[in-house]
């Protein structure tokens, strides 16, 4: 299995090579996933302002998932360009980089009409629909996406809010649901740091906290019944160096949960 820390050397280099060298991204940041509380790969994103204006995230991410004795890896890169005016989707993809297959989709928006062409196992197929004004496209492991979904929340008006979500893959809505609750303290290794705390109801499937900064950037999301954990690289404790990590047993051991 390839390690984490080579999964994250990938992603600093993908973040440094993102934009061609030549343009900077204005905003990057890559999280670690855990799954029982081991960390099982990562997520990298980083964002640039269009000519246009509008607002273009480009992420790649890298996820192994155990199975009895057999480990399988995930690997996918997505691309989402947002209005300047109010985060509404303009275009969308999402292309696997593991595999053979090499799937993919593509979502484009024009005057509320949706288009999503699916490349699945050589085959091809589209669908159109209407994205209502409030829609988001929140997809399936793709975590740094909650930092533009949270936005369209209301603070002042607060309470239980729901927001139509178009799945690119299964072509269809999956309502959310956010909900404001209180504040609190994070306590990671190198301090504490203050967060704005949100419930998260994906449909009928899960339910979660979100945790965001206060620039509203995703600092962590925890899905008790999916034993899932994505938290901020930098909040977690350094890993061993190499050295150490010779010495120490290969079994994966859980990371101490954030409080």
């Amino acid at each position: 299995m390839k390690g984490i820390s080579g999964v994250s050397l990938s992603l600093a280099l993908f973040l440094g090579s993102l934009f061609g060298g030549a343009t900077r991204p204005h905003y990057s940041q890559v999280y670690t996933i855990l799954l029982k509380g081991i960390p099982c790969g990562t997520e990298g994103v980083a964002e640039e302002w269009g000519k246009d204006g509008n607002l273009i995230s480009s992420s790649e991410s890298e996820i192994f998932i155990t199975d009895g004795m057999d480990t399988n890896r995930l690997a996918f890169v997505t691309r989402m360009e947002l209005s300047k005016s109010n985060l509404t989707p303009i275009s969308y993809s999402y292309r696997y980089t593991s595999g053979q297959s090499k799937d993919s989709y593509e979502v484009t928006v024009k005057e509320s009409q949706l288009r999503r062409v699916l490349n699945r196992g050589g085959h091809t197929s589209e669908i159109t629909a209407t994205l209502p004004p409030e829609a988001t496209i929140l997809d399936f492991n793709v975590y740094h996406q909650y930092d533009y979904l949270l936005r369209k929340y209301d603070v002042k008006k607060g309470g239980r809010q729901s927001f139509p979500n178009f799945i690119p893959l299964i072509g269809g809505e999956i309502p959310l649901a956010i909900t404001q609750l209180e504040d609190s303290n994070l306590e990671h290794p190198k301090g504490v740091l203050p967060v704005r705390n949100f419930k998260v109801e994906f449909g009928g499937i899960w339910s979660g906290t979100v945790s965001v900064d206060k620039n509203g950037r995703l600092v962590r999301l925890v899905a008790r019944n999916q034993d899932l954990e994505v938290v901020r690289k930098d909040l977690l404790p350094e890993p061993p160096p190499p050295e150490a990590a010779k010495q120490s047993p290969e079994k994966s051991e859980p990371v101490k949960p954030i409080p």
